[in-house]
């Protein structure tokens, strides 16, 4: 079992109601045509380390420069495996695959029966549902359940919905331009689905209580009419009718928090069409300012947020497909924008996950490469500065990434839907 070692260099889509686990993530999805492969079980990947060397880039328009090393290599070798979480360490098993239905696209990570365990739901395009692995305790996994959705299902969220305190679902599908919402029960399962509409391609989708009632509300990325969908819960456990705002062409993910500091949520689009972010401001109510947009980067995937440079503001960071890029847009505390930093990153980044691994206080970025089929974790080396301190092997064509502890040694793990192979990879720490 190969291990990565090093040290690094000093949180959609998601569940609202455990932001611990899911906010510092990001997950997209694609059609994922990529030819899957013959084997979708239990293998372990490969992981590199190397020495560092480090180069500069810059790009266009009003962007920081920014240096990384070589993305295939990493810092000198620490110890791993003596159970001390040394602050700095990167120590990750080899990843495992767990088999889900076809094509899984999107990710999301909650405990479903209260039980303390976390456990996975994928968004399958291929089989037009969902997949559910039950969390069994130290990182491992039950075999799938189906969960029947829509044509094409893309995209996936978990959240609290009604007041039962149970965990729902929601999925997106583009094929039947509805948002599929699952009530469940407290044990892992749930009902069948009841759609709600949502625009025209469907693709992304959160569940959040955008006006502070009580009940969840359903945010949805429209593909195909370029909007913004919200499905505002009704206090009986459905919806009222939708309410659109226009976004940018080809919007293909979203994340939801509050970006200007006044306690309520706002919601930044990524819009892939245009290389750009849709802001949309909330005012508390579930309803939205329309949009102002900025530059990001050419053919952004995903979105994340965080504070990642420590100054008490909200950043945004998309993962950039078409330039190999993460898009670093940092956030002046009032809602506005100082500074575009692209941080060069290895080919096709698709999806970018938010967390500390190193245990020094700082966010990393975990970065899925589709075109190489790689996890890729970048650490803040002085500054504005980025250097990959951890590379690892994952199935073909991965699509999303979630991240939660999941063998309870308070170092983030990750899980990474790979369309190419039917499964979901599971990337332990082993500190």
């Amino acid at each position: 079992m190969t291990r990565f070692r090093g040290i690094g260099f000093a949180r959609h889509g998601g569940l609202w109601g455990l932001s611990a686990l899911l906010w510092l993530g990001s997950s997209c999805g694609d059609d994922g045509m990529m030819t899957p492969t013959t084997d979708s079980g239990s293998s372990g990947s490969s992981s590199s380390t190397g020495s560092s060397t480090t180069t500069s880039t810059s790009s266009s328009g009003p962007v920081d420069s920014s240096e990384t090393v070589d993305p295939d290599t990493g810092p000198p070798p620490m110890t791993c495996g003596n159970g001390v979480v040394d602050v700095g360490e990167v120590c990750y098993f080899d990843g495992v695959d767990y088999v889900t239905g076809m094509v899984p696209s999107d990710v999301v990570l909650a405990d479903l029966q209260g039980d303390g365990f976390v456990d996975i739901v994928t968004a399958d395009v291929g089989s037009d549902g969902h997949s559910i692995l039950l969390g069994q305790g130290q990182g491992m996994f039950g075999p799938p359940i189906a969960l029947p959705g829509g044509f094409g299902t893309r995209g996936i969220a978990a959240g609290f919905i009604d007041q039962d305190d149970i965990i729902d679902l929601a999925g997106a599908n583009p094929g039947t331009n509805y948002v599929a919402v699952y009530y469940g029960d407290g044990t892992g399962q749930f009902t069948d689905q009841s759609p709600q509409a949502a625009g025209m391609g469907p693709r992304s989708v959160a569940v959040v209580d955008l006006d502070d009632d009580g009940w969840g509300d359903l945010l949805a990325v429209a593909e195909l009419s370029e909007e913004l969908v919200v499905r505002r819960g009704d206090g009986a456990g459905g919806f009222l009718p939708a309410e659109a705002y226009p976004v940018g062409a080809e919007p293909y993910d979203l994340v939801v928090v509050d970006l200007d500091d006044d306690a309520d949520l706002d919601v930044a689009v990524v819009n892939q069409g245009e290389d750009t972010v849709s802001i949309l401001r909330g005012d508390g109510s579930g309803t939205f300012a329309p949009e102002q947009r900025e530059t990001v980067g050419p053919g952004p995937r995903s979105v994340a947020a965080a504070d990642m440079d420590d100054d008490g503001a909200i950043d945004l960071v998309t993962a950039n497909f078409d330039d190999d890029r993460i898009g670093l847009l940092r956030g002046d505390g009032n809602g506005g924008w100082r500074t575009l930093q692209a941080v060069p990153v290895g080919p096709e980044p698709y999806a970018v996950g938010l967390t500390d691994v190193t245990g020094d206080g700082m966010l990393e970025m975990a970065v899925v490469r589709r075109d190489t089929a790689e996890l890729a974790i970048y650490s803040r080396a002085g500054g504005t500065l980025y250097q990959v301190v951890g590379v690892y092997q994952v199935p073909l064509n991965p699509l999303a990434i979630a991240v939660a502890d999941l063998n309870d040694d308070t170092v983030p793990d990750f899980v990474i839907p790979a369309g190419g192979a039917n499964a979901v990879n599971v990337v332990l720490s082993f500190p």
